[in-house]
């Protein structure tokens, strides 16, 4: 697998810039391998491990962001297809390809990763109906907007969809162990549900493993949503996930085996 920087900013925006070594240093140091003056001798590193990608900051003072979150100096975070990374006056997108392209299908390829933008809010898909009678027209866009909201809309790590007044919001990772993506996954909560009144239920089907910190995000999301006077529930919790979180006395949110029974119940 080649991973590639995809410029997004300046006169090289949509430049597709490979990942060719196994550390990557981004700084204006000579030995860098993507220099500009305007960083610090050396400001972060990409460090490929196999099949996986991660940034570090290397600790000079100026802030590195992934997903617009900065990174605490000299932490090591985990990357992912579509991140965002952000340096001084650069900014990239990480994306990645399982087989070569031609210059002029790889330059495409990059122009189009960037063109799909940043992803609408989940409001955005699917507005309320308005009051009162409807034409044949507002009914049929009432349907459209109704199944935008089930689609949802898929952010960096979570699935964030409405269905039957219930805010669904499913993990795009099989783990939520490393504190880089805890802290993204706390960020896209709290961006998209900062609403009154709401009924969130967090899927946690496609989880596997869970650290204590991922726990203790959760148990002050719970906390921030009360604020809002919104609810929080679980489904799709493993046994594994039950017993950390039993541990960290999170056990008293409802917790169903699905949404199914999920969306009937008041919570």
């Amino acid at each position: 697998m080649q991973f590639y920087l995809i410029a997004a900013t300046s006169s090289k925006r949509g430049m597709p810039i490979p990942i060719g070594a196994d550390r990557f240093v981004i700084g204006s140091g000579k030995k860098c391998q993507l220099r500009s003056k305007s960083l610090a001798r050396k400001h972060c590193a990409l460090l490929r491990r196999e099949d996986r990608i991660f940034v570090h900051d290397e600790g000079s003072g100026a802030p590195t962001l992934v997903n617009d979150v900065v990174m605490p100096s000299g932490e090591e975070w985990p990357l992912h297809a579509g991140d965002h990374v952000a340096c001084g006056k650069l900014a990239f997108v990480i994306q990645a390809l399982d087989k070569p392209l031609p210059q002029a299908q790889l330059e495409e390829w990059a122009t189009r990763c960037l063109d799909q933008g940043k992803p609408a809010s989940v409001w955005d898909e699917a507005p309320e109906p308005e009051a009162g009678p409807r034409t044949a027209s507002q009914a049929a866009q009432g349907l459209i907007n109704k199944m935008a909201a089930q689609r949802g809309v898929l952010l960096h790590r979570l699935h964030i969809g409405r269905e039957g007044g219930v805010i669904i919001v499913r993990f795009n990772d099989e783990m939520l162990v490393d504190d880089g993506d805890i802290a993204l996954v706390r960020r896209e909560l709290h961006d998209h549900l900062d609403k009154p009144n709401l009924r969130v239920l967090l899927d946690f089907q496609k989880v596997q493993r869970m650290s204590t910190g991922a726990v203790a995000m959760l148990r002050e999301f719970a906390n921030w949503l009360g604020k809002y006077d919104s609810t929080l529930a679980l489904c799709g919790v493993g046994k594994d996930i039950r017993k950390i979180l039993a541990t960290m006395h999170v056990e008293h949110l409802p917790i169903f085996p699905d949404k199914k029974p999920a969306l009937l119940e008041q919570w």
